[in-house]
This record gives structure tokens, C-alpha cells and sequence, in this order.
């Protein structure tokens, strides 16, 4: 890990159109959100989460860096893309300290990636007894291509930054939409909450039990992809399209199109958490909790409320922070609110491990 300033964390989400970064200040006390930017890039920089243009995202992290004015050079990255597995695996019990050494010799069959070709993490699930009284443990996998990880780093160097740790999308959306408290206190008896955040053009699921992450998974869709059915369909101005996809505008053949294409998403969605009941077996689950950029698309919540049958509440990425002197007013921190959860839940990370 990078030697770090004491007590500062910085977490930088690069995305389908923006690079979101945030700056937490870890004293004593509640953790303060002490600096939030966002900068737009350009289509095609980032494709399906990998990097397609690695000099222009090292110009937007100057810029970034620039317009904040944030000191700190060492950010946690996070990443979502096909590049990267993850499951759960089965493995006989053993410490901590002996799985780290011992993983690259246990999970080659469980991914379909050269181990030599893989960076390797885990999270511990649960320990359990087989029938013959086998000491077990449940380890969440994470496999992810080094050359993919290699080119974020690269764009990151040539932006005169470093990488303090690489996480997982999906895991730092529960830092900053469960309340810490709530987190901290781990392990408790629970109905399973599964979290959605719907970016630009990509979509994080994760799914919680006992506040543990057990599964992770996203779509190649987010509120991008909603628009750009209403403009292909309609032959409508991308901006036009957005306004009716956020009800800031009404139009009825607009409006169908966008009912069809949230019937297919949350149908998706729906899917995947069949997925997660068909492994675990786990079919109580208090809520979805929703956030992200495309989560201010209308109707969205009261549709994933009826296709999934469960309620579902937009999420509160501040909620655990206070927030310091930003250069944003009330009204455009709640625009932004929902944007920033992946970012504030990677700055997060040294609060809640």
C-alpha cells in the first residue's frame, strides 16, 4: 500500500461519462466528507468498465484533481467489468493468515482465468460443519485480469497518482448506504437487503446478509442506456430524451418506451437475485435499496418495487458522514447525492474494514 496522509482517504470512481472523486477525513469522530468532484469524459473513454482511451482519462483525473484541489495523490480505485469474477467458494478451514498464502493454490478450478494472469482477493463468509464434521469455510472470490487492473494503474501514473488499494465496486455501495453503525457491529441475525446502484451504463448489485456482502454481479445497463432507446426509437435530441427520462419533461410514446425498457432491466435484476436464491437458498429479504445517477429515472422505483415485491427505498450515501465546506449548495448536494455512493464507499473503506 502507498503511505498515506494520517487520516485522510480518497476514493475515485471512474465511470461510463464521469470521474467522481471524494475525500474523507478520518478523525475521533464521524468521518468528514471534506471534498466531492465530478468531471465529465467523453463517450468511448471507458467502455463496459475498462479503459478504451487511457490519455484522455489521465487528462480528466488532472482536471479532477485540479478543480478539488485535493493534496492527497493516493486513491482507492474501484472497478466493475466482465474482467472480474466473483463467487463463492468452499474451501477446508484454515486462518486467515495461511488462506492469503494458500489461495493461488486452491481456486484455479473455480475460475476460468490463468491463476499466473489473476490478482486475488476474498472475504470470509461464514465457517460451517459438513456431515463428517469437516471444519469448512465460505470464501467470497474475487478474480480479476491483471492486465485490466494494470491499465487503470498505468492512466492513474500518468496522472501523477497513486493506488492505495483496488476494490470492488459492489463492495463499497453497502460503506456508504448501511448505516456504519449497523455495519460495524457485522454479524447479526437478518434478512438478506440486496443493493442496486444504477450508474450511467453500468449497473452494481450487491446482495447483504447479516451487513456481509455474499454476492456481487452487475449489468453492461444503467440510465444511459434508457435514453438512448427513447432517442434511437424516437429519433429524438439526447437532451430532450433525458428530461423525459427524469420527468422534468411528458410525452406519451416517450413514455412506453421507457416503461418497456424498465420492464427488461428490473427483469434483470430480478434474475440475478434468483441466481443468489438458487446458490444460497436464501429467500427472506427486507428491501432493495436504490441509488446512482440512474436512479432518478421516473417510475423506476415503483416498478422495481412491483417486479421485484419487495420495498424499495432510495439510498442515503451521506448518511454516514458529516459533510465539510463543499463548493456545492443543498439543492445540487441532493442532485449529486445519489451519484456519489460508489465514491464515498471507497473513501469509506478505512473506516468500516
Amino acid at each position: 500500500m502507498s503511505p498515506k496522509k494520517a487520516n485522510l482517504a480518497v476514493g475515485l470512481d471512474i465511470s461510463t461519462n464521469t470521474v467522481k472523486v471524494a475525500e474523507v477525513s478520518i478523525g475521533k469522530g464521524e468521518p468528514v466528507l471534506s471534498n466531492l468532484g465530478i468531471v465529465h469524459i467523453p463517450e468511448g473513454v471507458i467502455r463496459d468498465g475498462e479503459v478504451e482511451d487511457g490519455v484522455t482519462l489521465a487528462e480528466a483525473l488532472k482536471e479532477l484533481w485540479g478543480i478539488t484541489g485535493i493534496k492527497e495523490r493516493s486513491a482507492i480505485l474501484g472497478i466493475a467489468n466482465q474482467r472480474v469474477i466473483v463467487r463463492p467458494i468452499e474451501l477446508p478451514y484454515m486462518e486467515k493468515e495461511e488462506l492469503d498464502s494458500a489461495l493461488r493454490f486452491q481456486v484455479q478450478e473455480f475460475i476460468p482465468i490463468p491463476i499466473e494472469d489473476a490478482i486475488l482477493d476474498f472475504d470470509i463468509i461464514e465457517e460451517f460443519m459438513t456431515a463428517d464434521e469437516e471444519r469448512m469455510l465460505t470464501v467470497l472470490l474475487v478474480a480479476a485480469h491483471k492486465d485490466m487492473i494494470q491499465s487503470f494503474i498505468e492512466v492513474l501514473k500518468a496522472a501523477g497518482l497513486g493506488t492505495a488499494a483496488i476494490d470492488l465496486k459492489a463492495f463499497a455501495v453497502p460503506r456508504s448506504l448501511i448505516p456504519l453503525a449497523a455495519l460495524q457491529a457485522g454479524y447479526e441475525e437478518s434478512e438478506a437487503v440486496c443493493l442496486v446502484n444504477v450508474g450511467a451504463g453500468m449497473t452494481n448489485i450487491a446482495i447483504l446478509k447479516d451487513n456481509i456482502p455474499r454476492f456481487a454481479r452487475f449489468l453492461l445497463r444503467g440510465g444511459d442506456d434508457f435514453v438512448k432507446a427513447i432517442v434511437n426509437r424516437l429519433d429524438m435530441e439526447w437532451e430532450e430524451a433525458d428530461a423525459l427520462r427524469r420527468g422534468r419533461l411528458v410525452n406519451e410514446e416517450a413514455n412506453k418506451v421507457l416503461q418497456q425498457e424498465i420492464f427488461n432491466f428490473v427483469g434483470e435484476i430480478r434474475r440475478s437475485i434468483d441466481y443468489y436464491i438458487a446458490q444460497t437458498q436464501e429467500r427472506t429479504f427486507s428491501k432493495v435499496i436504490l441509488s446512482g445517477s440512474g436512479s432518478a429515472t421516473i417510475d423506476l422505483m415503483q416498478e422495481m418495487g412491483k417486479g421485484l415485491r419487495l420495498p424499495v427505498e432510495l439510498g442515503k450515501p451521506f448518511q454516514n458522514l458529516q459533510i465539510g465546506k463543499l463548493p456545492y449548495t443543498a439543492e445540487e448536494l441532493a442532485e449529486i447525492e445519489p451519484s456519489v455512493a460508489v465514491s464515498i464507499g471507497l473513501a469509506l473503506r478505512e473506516v468500516v474494514e
